[in-house]
C-alpha cells in the first residue's frame, strides 16, 4: 500500500486532533495527531529521504551520521572501520590503542624482509625468534 496522492489535499484541527485529508473530502479524513499519540501508517514514510542525520551531545558536540555510495557508514564524514573479528582479517592504517591491550595467540612483528615471533616467559623476559615461512 502506498500512500496516496495528495491532489486537493487539506488539513484539519478539531478536538479530534490533527487530521489530513489525502483526497481533498471530509469522508477520508485521517487523523495523524491524538491527544494518545502519532496516529502514522508506513506509506506515510514512501518518499522520506534522509540524507544525514546529525546528533546533539549534551556538552553541544554534534555528530553527522550518513552512508556514502558503497553503503558504508559514515560519522563526520569518515568511513567507520571496526575490527569486523573475522579470522585472518588484515586492519590497514595507522592506528592508536589506548588502555589494556591483550594479544592471545602470540604476537608477530615484521622488519623489511624478516618477520620475528615475539614471546614473553614466565619472568617476563621477551624473545624474539626469526619466521621461517
Amino acid at each position: 500500500m502506498s500512500r496516496p496522492k495528495i491532489t486537493k489535499g487539506k488539513t484539519g484541527i478539531g478536538n479530534f486532533g490533527l487530521g489530513v485529508m489525502p483526497d481533498g473530502t471530509s469522508d477520508t479524513l485521517r487523523v495523524l495527531i491524538k491527544p494518545d499519540g502519532f496516529h502514522f501508517v508506513p506509506s506515510d514514510f514512501d518518499d522520506v529521504v534522509l540524507p544525514r542525520i546529525v546528533f546533539d551531545t549534551p556538552d553541544g558536540s554534534k555528530y553527522d551520521l550518513s552512508f556514502n555510495d558503497d553503503g558504508e557508514l559514515l560519522i563526520n564524514g569518515n568511513k567507520l572501520a571496526t575490527s569486523t573479528n573475522q579470522s585472518d582479517e588484515t586492519i590497514g592504517g595507522n592506528k592508536t590503542h589506548t588502555g589494556l591491550m591483550k594479544l592471545e595467540g602470540g604476537l608477530q612483528l615484521s622488519s623489511n624482509n624478516k618477520t620475528y615471533q615475539v614471546s614473553v616467559d614466565e619472568d617476563g623476559n621477551l624473545k624474539a625468534n626469526e619466521v621461517i615461512e
